[in-house]
């Protein structure tokens, strides 16, 4: 009965480093998507690179359509902000990211991210109204990641927006 009971644990350890393993891969995912956010709140496109492929594939109406020069499209987002920040000082984003789904695929080094992205945007006191309407924050989005892990990183290799539905 003892040599059963060793046995069966024995036979349950590899399952338990997996789990294990898909744990921390999954924190590792999460942390990506909260830096992604804060550096987004923090209207930081060039740290939201660091984070990306060079060879980022990006879809969305709000980032020009569909872009495949990542590194390009990222300056072009932080001229944008750079912009923004200088004719409305002290503006600010809160972003919120809702119902994660993350998937594992290709023997764990791949992942299939969506959620969808909230941001509330702060602007301060005296702000003119042309401004808010100029600078009004994007709608809440619909966003699809594929992440792809090069080494011990995980980097976004592609990227989808769209505008989410009305009613969600």
């Amino acid at each position: 009965m003892r040599s059963v009971v060793l046995f069966a644990l024995m036979a349950a350890l590899p399952l338990a480093g997996a789990a294990s393993d898909r744990k921390s891969e999954l924190d590792a995912v999460n942390k990506l998507i909260d830096d992604y956010g804060a550096y987004q709140a923090a209207s930081d496109a060039l740290g939201m690179s660091k984070l990306m492929a060079t060879d980022r594939v990006c879809l969305s109406q709000h980032f020009g359509g569909r872009r495949t020069d990542n590194v390009l499209n990222m300056k072009i987002q932080q001229a944008q902000l750079d912009i923004q920040n200088k004719e409305v000082p002290g503006i600010r984003d809160y972003v919120e990211d809702r119902e994660r789904l993350i998937r594992f695929l290709g023997d764990g080094r791949v992942a299939a991210v969506s959620f969808f992205r909230y941001i509330t945007r702060v602007f301060p006191a005296g702000t003119p109204a042309e401004m808010m309407k100029k600078y009004a924050a994007d709608p809440p989005l619909a966003i699809s990641l594929v992440l792809e892990k090069r080494g011990e990183q995980w980097t976004i290799v592609h990227t989808h927006a769209s505008d989410l539905m009305v009613g969600h």
